[in-house]
């Protein structure tokens, strides 16, 4: 039985080894203590938060393996590319994979080599997963962008609805819900059609204080534009309505450089 003080370092430890950092950043330490402690966890956190730490560092730190719910293909490559070149035993599951490379990732997580394992929620009514499943020990549930279960939301996801069920027949394992983007109404409903039991909830303000917002009036869009940058040595990002201003802008700024 590993000591507190010894698990509080083994968690710095995890965080530098892997990640390159020396202290978590507001909240996500309390959050990674819930989720290992095997509590239902709801984080609502601002793009940009570390919202995937929350679940990626206490995956490493718990036996089995966590199962990721993502709503998106390219995101969930995305994460498992950047999970294996930090040197994390990750994978993912899609359509796209021929039987033979689905099977050999079943096995290294029943060998329990794989840490995270990232599925669509269409996968949890698959009958080659949930039969593979069986023989998986899972460490605990993350559901990733939470909010697509809610009807009131505007990215609402029918298929995140098997995850309740899923859930029911496996009461025993604790889940990490994940959102960015939640009213309080969406919040309640992502605690019951997850059936979240008794939640550890965390909410952060998305006040920015390193972001400022002003408006003006001006005669030539283009000429302030070029002003701004001319005095400014920082890196931005400029919004235009269409390609074609947008072509238009850098013709300009080309010319009058």
């Amino acid at each position: 039985m590993i000591s507190s003080q010894d698990f509080q370092k083994l968690k710095y430890d995890t965080l530098k080894y892997f990640w390159g950092y020396n202290d978590f950043r507001d909240s996500q330490e309390e959050i990674i203590d819930s989720v290992i402690n095997e509590k239902d966890t709801l984080v609502l956190l601002p793009t940009g938060a570390g919202k995937s730490l929350c679940y990626q560092l206490p995956a490493l730190l718990k036996e089995g393996t966590c199962l990721v719910v993502s709503p998106l293909l390219a995101l969930m490559k995305d994460q498992v590319n950047q999970l294996k070149f930090r040197g994390i035993e990750a994978e993912y599951l899609s359509s796209e994979l021929d039987e033979y490379d689905a099977e050999d990732i079943y096995n290294r997580c029943k060998e329990g080599l794989t840490k995270l394992l990232y599925i669509s929620p269409e996968r949890l009514t698959n009958t080659q997963f949930l039969q593979n499943i069986e023989d998986i020990q899972l460490s605990f549930i993350a559901v990733d962008e939470a909010h697509c279960i809610s009807e009131w939301g505007q990215d609402f996801r029918p298929s995140y609805q098997n995850i309740k069920g899923f859930r029911s027949n496996n009461p025993e394992i604790p889940c990490l819900a994940l959102t960015a983007t939640a009213t309080p109404k969406v919040l309640d409903e992502i605690k019951n059609k997850l059936a979240l039991r008794n939640p550890s909830v965390f909410q952060k303000s998305f006040k920015r204080n390193n972001i400022r917002i002003f408006t003006e009036e001006v005669s030539d869009k283009f000429q302030r534009v070029f002003d701004i940058l001319k005095y400014n040595n920082d890196s931005g990002i400029v919004y235009v309505r269409t390609r074609k201003e947008a072509e238009q802008l850098s013709e300009f700024l080309k010319k009058i450089s």
